[in-house]
């Protein structure tokens, strides 16, 4: 551990280099593995949250870890900006690694819906501490809606798409898709 390094946001950053900035890309869902990276400098110490797996810090540019669960992790690192002599900590950089929770959508009735007919869109076999639930169906009748489940009748036969994003904790989020078929009602 580092003793009280420099944290000045309003320092100038060297010259021809922007200031630092922290960045988390990579998978984000449970162990699989995600990339903490840096730009405009070089990580020299990093903190990760006491969850992360098998961290590693490559190249001086990137961290890798793995999370067991969803949720939302912290990651600190120490970075020299090369505005100094050596290496030395020019800047402290903070974020949260939020691993989202993972849809799962069920249509029912499965199979071709006829017209008229209720279709029931459900998300609770979602993964994960889901905070929010969004529906967007598109096709020849779109239609929207909110929370775990959305009921829907459609009057227009067609094909239609279905998709869920799931939201947890400080927005990270994720999407599911299926396709489902609404057949013209035949009368007898």
């Amino acid at each position: 551990m580092m003793s009280d390094p420099p944290s000045d946001p309003e320092a100038p950053a060297a010259p021809g280099r922007g200031r630092p900035t922290l960045h988390i890309g990579g998978a984000t869902v449970p162990e699989e593995t995600v990339v903490i990276s840096v730009s405009g400098g070089t990580i020299l110490e990093y903190e990760l949250s006491d969850e992360a797996q098998d961290p590693a810090l490559t190249d001086g540019s990137r961290i890798e870890a793995r999370f067991p669960s969803y949720g939302t992790y912290n990651v600190t690192a120490y970075v020299d900006d090369g505005s100094g002599t050596g290496e030395s900590v020019d800047a402290i950089l903070s974020k949260p690694v939020c691993i989202a929770p993972r849809p799962h959508l069920n249509i029912s009735p499965s199979g071709t819906v006829p017209t008229g007919a209720p279709v029931t869109f459900d998300a609770g076999a979602s993964a994960g501490d889901v905070t929010g639930y969004e529906w967007t169906i598109d096709g020849p009748e779109p239609a929207r809606g909110t929370g775990e489940t959305l009921s829907v009748s459609f009057s227009v036969p067609g094909d239609y798409s279905a998709i869920l994003k799931v939201e947890g904790r400080n927005g990270a989020a994720a999407r599911t898709q299926i396709g489902f078929t609404v057949a013209a009602t035949v009368s007898a």
